[in-house]
């Protein structure tokens, strides 16, 4: 930090200090780093694209503004003179649409976990991407500690305003704004003694948080990576007008409107009647001039609570809250730390678990679009540390999205909800004059529908389809029958499919729909089958012989499974504290299966989730010298059968014969020797892999699990020490020159990287292409029950 570079510095906002602690405790998690992108159509001037972006960034201070906390009292933001914007070129022309669509994701994902150094400004960059002749994609990343979604909508009408400037060679001159200490010094100058006694009365109901255990408790989070899901539903315009005229008839906001039917769904899953969620005020206080062209981090999040009395009537309790939040705009400078310690919620419980945010400030990004330039928005990311997410957007169609964490909420839960918020919205738009004992009971009869007529009804629905649609030897039309989806906005992999009806049968849906099937898992690499009602292996095993008929048997083993029947296999049965890498199946041998297909029987209490990474992308993360070397070199398995530690020579070969074993070792190229009864084998194997389909390089070896170093310190000592010459297993070289450590460890965290983990819910079906799709374990705790079958025998 240069001295004569720096321009101010202040004290952080509320707002600044409780974002900067969850962003410091959780510093790869991705948490409050935004992305907006866009697309572009037309002859974009590059330069004068980017010379705008540079411009708005010197025009406001908050965009050269870093963070400085090490060794000081209270963290402070240094606002510098002078920052450069990091703005980074690609060209994917030469990419399919599929191929653009899977790097997109993985860009974004990478960029979201990259962050950025806070004490390095500015805290935003800009990528763009040239995907056609005349279109691009642009993807804009900033830090919510130095903008809020109000500032961005004016950064962007400035940007394109200058932009359209720079190309016709005239000279924009953007209208002055107060700079974001101005805000600083006001917060300073309020008396909280008033605010306290407000926020006393106004929460003095409240004792606990409302609960949010829909899917799964908070018990045992810790331990399990946060991953967060994104999913939405658009009103109808006809739905969003009528809510519209709705509100400005009794006088009232979109936004109230938004909140009580929150209100009325959180009443519904916590089964409490007063509840309380946060709401996402704007902060930018109207005494202060000119804070409506500001650009800085002024958004804050209160407490709403709201009491739900099934007596009251819609609009009487609707313009309640509307009143409620009338008085609380009074106050919403308020730091929400201290509204925390005035309230009677015990230390250490958060306020609320869930927050809405209505996006008053969203701008029409088509509206910026120039002569020469369409601009489309396309959608933004990002999450905060909380929960449970509600974002309404009041476009013409109404956009309802959740933004949740995938270890408490599943998919199935999410889609429920969005179906209930938009029904609740439709019911008021249709009968405004009810009162609130008539929405709670049409939730409470979502069950019960689903349960009773409306469930037989979709079954009537789906056989009569199927019975049109089972004469044509063509596939089923998907699109109807099933929804596609994500776990979570950061990973495109697996797919996720899941039945429109609760009845839709997988067995006759898969054999309608093989094409579909093989290439979807082509092109994710990993397809996820749930609430497809698979209540028993054998289920399984019909639905994975419908895929492939002839099933491989688990031989030349690395590791303990028991057949169920039918080369059906347990999951590998070592003790539930162990970790298994990241592997795939059988890369170590002259023979794999391209398929391999675990079904979920029973979930582990804790842990037991089965990692998996994409084979393509820990191809392109590696240094490129190792698998340059690799590639020269192969990678060498040796196995000394005899010693009493690892598996039998039998047991690995399913045989006592050693004339059927000395045979398949020569039809698949294994050297062998004998001595005594005691055998040692070695082969020599690739380490990458060309898939015979997509002609995808993928990182294709065992060489960092059957090296000695996979085994925890203590056990790998003892193994040494034990077997000097004769290790049970070991990975070398193709030469047998030994596999540094060092190198393996890095193959290791480039595997980290690429994984994605879920939690297994029973009845789950994971379907993965083994050369694509790389997969491993995570200990656990409790009974664990994971069977796998493998098929599709390919010898390259």
């Amino acid at each position: 930090m240069e001295a004569k570079n720096i321009e101010d510095i202040y004290t952080l906002s509320p707002t600044q200090q409780g974002m900067l602690f969850h962003v410091l405790s959780a510093p790869d998690s991705g948490i409050y780093i935004e992305q907006a992108i866009c697309i572009l159509q037309g002859d974009l001037n590059i330069e004068a694209f980017e010379q705008a972006w540079q411009a708005v960034v010197h025009q406001h201070p908050s965009l050269r503004t870093a963070f400085v906390w090490k060794n000081l009292d209270k963290p402070i933001q240094v606002v510098y003179r002078q920052a450069k914007l990091l703005i980074e070129r690609y060209d994917w022309r030469e990419l399919s649409t599929t191929a653009q669509s899977v790097k997109l994701q993985d860009y974004l994902q990478t960029d979201q976990t990259r962050g950025f150094e806070l004490s390095e400004p500015p805290l935003m960059r800009l990528a763009v991407i040239k995907i056609e002749k005349d279109t691009y994609k642009a993807i804009w990343s900033s830090h919510h500690l130095v903008l809020d979604a109000w500032s961005n909508a004016i950064i962007l009408k400035q940007v394109f305003a200058l932009y359209e400037g720079f190309c016709q060679s005239e000279c924009i001159q953007l209208k002055f704004s107060r700079p974001y200490r101005d805000y600083i010094a006001w917060l300073k100058q309020q008396d909280l003694s008033q605010v306290e006694r407000f926020w006393r009365r106004f929460l003095q109901r409240l004792k606990a948080p409302t609960p949010l255990t829909i899917d799964r408790s908070t018990n045992n989070l810790s331990s399990v990576e946060s991953e967060y899901g994104q999913d939405h539903v658009k009103l109808p315009i006809a739905t969003t007008t009528a809510l519209k005229s709705l509100a400005q008839k009794q006088q009232l906001t979109l936004n109230t409107l938004m909140q009580g039917a929150w209100a009325l769904l959180l009443s519904h899953y916590s089964g409490k009647q007063d509840v309380v969620f946060g709401t996402v005020v704007s902060g930018r206080p109207p005494n202060l001039l000119g804070v409506d062209s500001m650009v800085g981090l002024f958004v804050n999040t209160l407490p709403m609570s709201i009491d739900l009395s099934a007596e009251q009537l819609l609009l009487s309790w609707l313009k309640d809250i509307h009143s409620q939040q009338i008085k609380l705009h009074q106050y919403e400078y308020t730091p929400l730390a201290q509204i925390q310690k005035w309230s009677e919620i015990p230390k250490g419980l958060p306020l609320f678990e869930s927050i809405l945010v209505f996006q008053n400030s969203a701008i029409d990004i088509s509206q910026l679009s120039t002569a020469k330039l369409k601009i489309d928005y396309v959608y933004s990311r990002g999450h905060s540390n909380y929960p449970l997410t509600i974002r309404v957007t009041p476009s013409p169609e109404l956009v309802l999205e959740v933004i949740y964490d995938s270890r408490r909420f599943a998919i199935a839960t999410i889609n429920t909800i969005l179906e209930q918020f938009a029904a609740l919205l439709g019911d008021m738009v249709t009968q405004p004059d009810c009162q609130l004992s008539a929405l709670i009971e049409r939730l409470n009869q979502t069950k019960r529908e689903k349960k009773g007529t409306a469930l037989k009804e979709r079954r009537q629905a789906v056989a009569r389809k199927l019975k049109r649609l089972q004469p044509k030897v063509v596939k089923l039309s998907h699109e109807e029958l099933i929804k596609t989806g994500c776990l979570n906005y950061q990973n495109t992999l697996p797919l996720v499919v899941q039945p429109s009806f609760q009845d839709l049968d997988l067995l006759t849906w898969t054999k309608n729909n093989l094409e579909f099937i093989e290439r979807q898992l082509l092109q994710y690499g990993g397809i996820l089958l749930r609430n497809f009602n698979v209540d028993s292996i054998s289920t399984f095993e019909q639905f994975i012989k419908s895929l492939c008929p002839n099933l491989l048997p688990y031989q030349e083993r690395s590791t303990p499974r028991t057949e169920i029947g039918g080369n059906i296999y347990t999951s590998t049965e070592y003790p539930a504290h162990q970790h298994i890498a990241l592997h795939n199946e059988f890369s170590y041998a002259y023979t794999w299966p391209m398929k391999i297909c675990f079904h979920c029987v029973k979930s582990a209490a804790q842990g037991g989730e089965t990692p998996i990474a994409d084979s393509r992308k820990v191809f392109q993360l590696l240094d490129p010298k190792i698998k340059e070397r690799f590639i020269q070199n192969k990678v060498m398995y040796v196995r000394n059968y005899g010693t009493g530690i690892d598996l039998s020579w039998q047991e690995v070969f399913q045989t006592t014969d050693k004339l059927i074993v000395e045979d398949y070792c020569r039809k698949s190229t294994i050297e062998f020797a004998w001595k005594s009864n005691n055998l040692k084998t070695w082969q020599v194997r690739h380490a990458v892999a060309k898939h015979p389909h997509t002609e995808e390089m993928v990182w294709f070896n065992q060489a960092h699990l059957f090296h000695i170093s996979n085994l925890a310190t203590e056990v790998r000592e003892s193994m040494l020490q034990a077997f000097p010459e004769n290790l049970p297993r070991n990975a070398y070289y193709g030469d047998g020159s030994i596999i540094e450590t060092s190198i393996l460890d890095e193959i290791r965290e480039v595997y980290q990287q690429a994984s994605v983990s879920f939690i297994w819910q029973e009845g789950d079906v994971l379907l993965l292409d083994n050369m694509l799709v790389a997969h491993g374990r995570k200990p656990f705790v409790g009974t664990r029950k994971i069977v796998v079958a493998m098929a599709e025998a390919f010898t390259q």
